[in-house]
């Protein structure tokens, strides 16, 4: 699918490739293992190009910008590896931004210097289960567990919990009383975590006048931030494979000549494009804080699931060197299989989608 980007789309998606450069397999090997497991000044110079706020509206210094300009950044952001949580701390941003008094932690969590990650799942099998409560009128108190939450180097979370007028968003900073952080390492060298609320202070996050909820708009936006970075994985495996497909030989020839491994070329090929198209579509046709739910449910879904079938054949596609560790291609099957899982992994989310469109079986 080729993009007709506007002029300012076209340097937002060149100034994220120039940002983009200084990561990559090497860098991300580097980080693993590491606490936390990403470059906070590089967190913080991607709030000074603006990127953090940049769903934000222009009225509390955000770029007001949509879904189209997210997927530009962060599929560069999922093309090189990038370590830095970028696309969880935009959604943070943008959620922290709606009602008619911004939170205080925004200007920190805009520029950067402090990290805000959702914290919204409860269950592998369903994702959007809600069983945390909120208790208490003038100070709200949470009590609950969430997993898988990116809480590595994070600051605070938002969460979601079920109080007297349904569910709702709140602000928890990490080193409040009764909150629990228990870490675990992931497939790529990274870390999710379990969070524990016990009476924990909150802070209630207001939602947008034209949303549905601040949990539905943070959830729907989160898939799409998302399935963005996948495809971003998707081309950087593409394009480290196909370079290996010129370049190796084998009897004399680029092993790429052969027919069978053109076959799967091809295959890989059009499944990144077809996520591409979708992405893009998807994105044109939303706003950011009115994301139609089963359109993100079906995308994160379908990218899900291409993304794991693409970086897998790009592995066999290399051969023994595909499956060392070394090898930077090995990291691309592990980013995919990390974000994929993410609020929900592809069986969860057509799961989803059936309920949404109440489609029988």
């Amino acid at each position: 699918m080729e993009l007709h980007l506007t002029s300012e789309q076209a340097l937002l998606r060149d100034s994220a490739t120039k940002f983009v450069a200084a990561a990559g397999p090497k860098v991300a090997h580097g980080l693993r293992g590491r606490v936390p497991s990403f470059a906070p000044a590089r967190l913080r110079q991607a709030g000074e190009l603006g990127w953090l706020g940049m769903l934000m509206p222009s009225s509390v210094g955000g770029l007001g910008l949509g879904l189209a300009e997210l997927a530009l950044v962060l599929e560069q952001a999922g093309r090189g590896l990038v370590c830095e949580p970028i696309g969880l701390a935009i959604i943070a941003t943008a959620a922290l931004a709606q009602g008619h008094a911004p939170h205080p932690i925004l200007r920190s969590a805009m520029l950067g210097d402090a990290l805000v990650v959702p914290a919204l799942q409860e269950s592998a099998h369903d994702p959007v289960a809600l069983r945390t409560q909120a208790t208490g009128d003038r100070v709200p108190r949470l009590t609950g567990t969430k997993m898988s939450v990116c809480a590595d180097g994070a600051d605070g979370f938002l969460v979601s919990a079920r109080g007297s007028d349904g569910p709702a968003l709140y602000y928890v900073a990490r080193d409040s009383a009764g909150v629990s952080v228990m870490a675990a390492p992931t497939v790529d060298g990274r870390t999710l975590a379990t969070v524990e609320l016990k009476d924990a202070p909150a802070d209630l996050v207001p939602a947008r006048q034209s949303s549905r909820s601040a949990v539905e708009a943070l959830t729907d936006l989160a898939l799409i931030a998302l399935s963005a970075e996948l495809l971003g994985v998707m081309e950087g495996a593409q394009e480290l494979t196909f370079e290996y497909l010129r370049v190796r030989k084998q009897f004399g020839k680029p092993i790429g000549s052969f027919q069978a491994l053109q076959h799967k070329a091809v295959d890989i090929y059009i499944k990144t494009e077809t996520i591409r198209s979708l992405l893009y579509q998807v994105a044109a046709a939303n706003d950011p804080y009115r994301i139609d739910p089963a359109l993100a449910v079906a995308l994160k879904a379908k990218t899900s699931e291409e993304a794991l079938a693409v970086t897998q054949t790009c592995i066999q596609l290399h051969g023994a060197i595909g499956f060392t560790d070394e090898h930077g291609i090995g990291l691309y099957l592990k980013r995919a299989m990390l974000l994929s899982s993410l609020f929900g992994n592809a069986a969860s989310q057509r799961r989803r989608y059936i309920e949404l469109t109440e489609m029988t079986v």
